[in-house]
């Protein structure tokens, strides 16, 4: 069984036992989650995309670490100015382990 959910403004493509990268979010390491806005579900043959029979189906996840991103450098410069400014980012993500998919 196959699912489409949706989080922190992203689509993810999930199965049972998928570890995937979502953005952070205020729960705890060890805690479970439970996505609701689901845009479809594959069950072997049949494919089910109908928003009110999608409101039966629960995806929940457990939070497995904390991580963050890649650093990311932003350059910011304006010519004939003499102003340039370095600046860096890195992003904060969660791993979160798809433990269930079903109603």
């Amino acid at each position: 069984m196959e699912a489409v959910i949706k989080t922190g403004g992203k689509q993810y493509i999930v199965k049972e036992g998928d570890h995937i990268q979502i953005e952070k979010t205020s729960f705890e390491v060890g805690s479970e989650i439970g996505f609701d806005d689901i845009l479809l579900i594959t069950d072997k043959d049949k494919v089910h995309t109908d928003s009110s029979k999608l409101k039966s189906f629960k995806v929940k996840a457990k939070v497995v670490s904390d991580d963050k991103g890649k650093k990311l450098k932003v350059f910011k410069f304006r010519r004939r100015k003499d102003s340039k400014t370095l600046n860096g980012h890195r992003q904060p993500y969660q791993t979160v382990e798809i433990v269930s998919i079903g109603k």
